[in-house]
């Protein structure tokens, strides 16, 4: 199990070093009165990781609200 494990990272980062050559062109981004201009790649990664924290910490606010804050158990 184990090496269908280490082949399913190494297609994974295959495909991740594929997106990223693909995509090296640079885009600007707006928002509001800002801009920005980066790699597309790179906002794809940013944004990724913004995903990753904004459902972890809505995940954690469920909880909380389903079981109550820490001090109550």
């Amino acid at each position: 199990m184990d090496k269908v494990y280490l082949v399913l990272k190494a297609v994974i980062a295959l495909v991740v070093v594929i997106l990223f050559v693909q995509n090296i062109r640079v885009v600007e981004v707006n928002f509001l009165t800002w801009s920005l201009s980066l790699p597309l790649a790179l906002l794809l990664v940013v944004i990724y990781v913004l995903g990753m924290v904004s459902g972890r910490s809505l995940w954690a606010l469920i909880r909380r609200l389903r079981h109550g804050p820490p001090s109550a158990r």
